[in-house]
C-alpha cells in the first residue's frame, strides 16, 4: 500500500517532477543545483537506504569526473586563466566550474529519477495519459515493468547458471566473456517469449478494439488541490524571481552570481519545493508509528 507523497494524484506528482527538474536545467544556479542535488540525494536515502546512496554515487562518478575533465578541454572561455594546454589553448578556472556544475547536473537528473521510478508506477502513468495517448501510455508502462523485471530475471539466471560453471565473475577474461554471452543469449530468448505471451494475452482481452474505456482508482482530494496550489506558487515565484535576475548568476566570462535577501528568499522556497515529499513521507511514518505504539 502507498503511503506518504505516493498517495497524491498522479496529477500532482508529474507537475511537481517537472517543476523540480525545470529549475535544475534551465536556471542553473549553483546553489539551486546543490539544493536539488542535496534533496534528490535525501530521497535515494529514504527510498533504499545507504546502499542506494551508494550505488547512485558509484553510478554517476565516473561520468560526473569526464564531464569536468572534458569540458575545460574543449571549451577554452573565460578570463581566469589557470595555465595553457599543450596546444596552446588555456585552462580557464571558468569553464572547470561549469563542468562541475555540469556534472552537478546531470547527478541530479539521475537522482531524480530514481525516485520518480519509485512513485510513478505503471498504473499511474495509465491514469495520467491512458485516455488521450493509451498506446504510448502502454509503451511506457510496458518498458519500465519489463525494465525492472529483466533485472530480477537476469540476478536469477546468473545465479542458476553459476552452480553448473557458467560464471560471469570467475575465470580468465575470455572464460567470463563466453559465460556472459551465454547468459546474455538466454536473456534474449526469454525477453522474445515474454513479448509474445504478452501481445497474445492483450489480444485475447480486446486489446485494440474500438470503444474502449479506462478505470482509475486515482481521485481528486483537497490534498491535492492543496498541493497543486503549492507547487504553482512557487514555480510562479522562482520564475518572477529568474526573470527579474534576482537569482542571475554568469559562469563566462567570470564566474558570479550574489547573494541578497531575494535570492536567499527564493533558495528557500526551492528548498521547501524540493524536500516536500520527503517531509511528507517523514510525518506520514511518523503518523504510523504513533498510532501503532497506542495499540
Amino acid at each position: 500500500m502507498e503511503t506518504g507523497f505516493g498517495r497524491f494524484h498522479p496529477a500532482a506528482a508529474l507537475l511537481y517532477f517537472v517543476s523540480v527538474l525545470t529549475v535544475t536545467m534551465v536556471i542553473m544556479n549553483p546553489v539551486l543545483l546543490i539544493i536539488s542535488c542535496a534533496a534528490a540525494v535525501l530521497n535515494i536515502a529514504y527510498f533504499g537506504g545507504i546502499n542506494a546512496v551508494f550505488h547512485y554515487l558509484k553510478l554517476t562518478f565516473f561520468t560526473s569526473v569526464m564531464i569536468i575533465v572534458i569540458n575545460p578541454l574543449i571549451s577554452h572561455k573565460g578570463i581566469t586563466i589557470l595555465l595553457y594546454l599543450p596546444d596552446g589553448n588555456p585552462l580557464t578556472l571558468e569553464s572547470v566550474i561549469f563542468g562541475i556544475a555540469a556534472a552537478v547536473m546531470m547527478s541530479c537528473i539521475f537522482a531524480w529519477f530514481y525516485t520518480i521510478n519509485r512513485v510513478f508506477t505503471s498504473d499511474k502513468i495509465i491514469c495520467l495519459f491512458g485516455n488521450f495517448m493509451p498506446k504510448i501510455a502502454l509503451l511506457i508502462s510496458m518498458t519500465l515493468n519489463f525494465a525492472e523485471k529483466f533485472i530480477i530475471k537476469l540476478r536469477d539466471v546468473r545465479a542458476v547458471q553459476s552452480t553448473i560453471g557458467i560464471d560471469t565473475a570467475k575465470g580468465s577474461l575470455m572464460k567470463r566473456l563466453k559465460n556472459s554471452v551465454t547468459i546474455f543469449s538466454i536473456m534474449i530468448q526469454w525477453a522474445m517469449e515474454s513479448s509474445v505471451d504478452t501481445a497474445d494475452s492483450m489480444k485475447s482481452r480486446g486489446y485494440g478494439l474500438k470503444k474502449r474505456t479506462s478505470y482509475t482508482v486515482y481521485r481528486i482530494f483537497p490534498r491535492d488541490i492543496i498541493m497543486l496550489v503549492f507547487i504553482l506558487i512557487c514555480d510562479a515565484l522562482i520564475l518572477t524571481a529568474f526573470r527579474s535576475g534576482a537569482v542571475n548568476y554568469s559562469y563566462y566570462p567570470s564566474f558570479s552570481f550574489g547573494i541578497q535577501i531575494i535570492n536567499i528568499a527564493v533558495y528557500f522556497i526551492f528548498a521547501a519545493l524540493c524536500l516536500m515529499p520527503l517531509l511528507i513521507n517523514i510525518r506520514e511514518d511518523g503518523k504510523w508509528k504513533y498510532i501503532r505504539s497506542n495499540i
